[in-house]
């Protein structure tokens, strides 16, 4: 029993091990934090933007992986990809704001306009 238990601690170590030797790419840091610029803009909140922020999280948690069995190359493009669909997400976010934004000065200006019946 004591053999077993330190066959899965040794395994444990060994495992720990070698995936700190694996480092993430150096596009990881950008890519979390245009990931970060989506979320503050509230991305979450637009369906297709929240599609693009899921798209860009299972990529990194992809990148991670790929890292982690020592495939740089490919994690590097997976982080590219996933900061691709973070800053789409975060410009759908800011185009449906900008939308909303324009509509409400619309309405506004249509009140002030001359004749406009006020209710």
């Amino acid at each position: 029993m004591k053999a077993s238990i330190r066959v899965v601690i040794a395994g444990a170590v060994v495992g720990v091990a070698c995936s700190a030797d694996h480092a993430l790419p150096a596009n990881y840091a950008p890519t979390q934090a245009q990931i970060g610029a989506a979320e503050a803009v509230g991305a979450h909140n637009q369906p297709r933007a929240a599609l693009h922020l899921k798209m860009a999280r299972d990529e990194v948690a992809q990148a991670q992986e790929l890292a982690r069995r020592g495939d740089d190359r490919e994690a590097t493009r997976m982080l590219d990809r996933a900061r691709t669909d973070a800053e789409m997400a975060l410009m759908i976010t800011r185009e449906a704001t900008a939308r909303t934004e324009a509509n409400q000065s619309e309405r506004e200006l249509q009140g002030l306009a001359p004749g406009a019946q006020k209710r």
